[in-house]
């Protein structure tokens, strides 16, 4: 065997043991439970309550409200069915029964629960379909919330568990629309979802639905079943509280 042939074959060798290690060498999935920043905008036209009052504040009253009384108060927004801030609550310091660290409302009281119906949402998909829960009654749903799509919790092991559920409760004739959110921009979840089954449609901006929901650490998973009722709900390392059920 020619020198030649001798370089090429070790190349392809270190090629081989190079992709062959880096795949075993890709990170485990992790709980994310850190501070995650979103700003939701306040200007003149937004919808500002009183929550002791139940009534509406202009934002004049409310900026004088607030320059009376300094750090009295806390301003929290309120999320629609379209995981948005449709509005903003001013709370009394010492009333307010939810601690917020600024991003998500840490409070597993607050979570969705098992049993329990799960608020209606309308979320657009990365394939340019709205995904109404009203109208998939009759389906299940898994809803998945990210932060953003990357590593080290977005990787080919955290989405292959996600692809291996929906795949094979689809060989048994039971169809699950699976939806992901993400602080991501539609450009950005473009670039980051590769070109295999991630086991998920997209929601680009959709972080909203994390606060909605009070979802303090990601990933999180909610399974809910064809009456729009919440079957079952696991962070990413216990997914097989949701993986091993028997869907019908």
């Amino acid at each position: 065997m020619c020198s030649k042939q001798v370089n090429f074959y070790l190349l392809l060798f270190l090629v081989f043991n190079s992709t062959v290690c880096s795949a075993q060498e890709e990170p485990k999935v992790t709980r994310y439970n850190g501070k995650v920043s979103q700003q939701f905008v306040m200007n003149r036209e937004s919808v500002i309550i009183d929550r002791a009052t139940g009534k509406r504040l202009s934002y004049a009253e409310y900026d004088e409200k607030l320059k009376r009384n300094p750090g009295l108060y806390k301003t929290l927004p309120v999320f629609d069915k379209y995981g948005k801030a449709s509005s903003f609550e001013v709370i009394k310091r010492n009333q307010v029964d939810v601690q917020s660290d600024g991003s998500v409302m840490n409070n597993p009281d607050l979570m969705p629960e098992v049993g329990e119906p799960l608020s209606s949402f309308i979320m657009e998909g990365l394939d340019g379909k709205e995904y109404n829960s009203d109208k998939l009654r009759g389906k299940y749903i898994l809803l998945g919330f990210w932060v953003k799509y990357e590593k080290p919790l977005y990787t080919l092991a955290s989405t292959k568990v996600i692809s291996n559920f929906i795949e094979e409760n689809k060989k048994r004739g039971i169809d699950i629309v699976s939806l992901g959110t993400t602080l991501n921009t539609r450009e950005e979840c473009m670039e980051a979802i590769p070109k295999r089954n991630c086991g998920f449609i997209p929601v680009p901006e959709s972080y909203g639905f994390n606060h909605r929901y009070k979802i303090s650490e990601t990933p999180f998973f909610i399974l809910v079943d064809k009456k729009g009722i919440v079957k079952a709900m696991a962070p990413h390392t216990e997914f097989s509280r949701i993986s091993e059920l028997v869907l019908r």
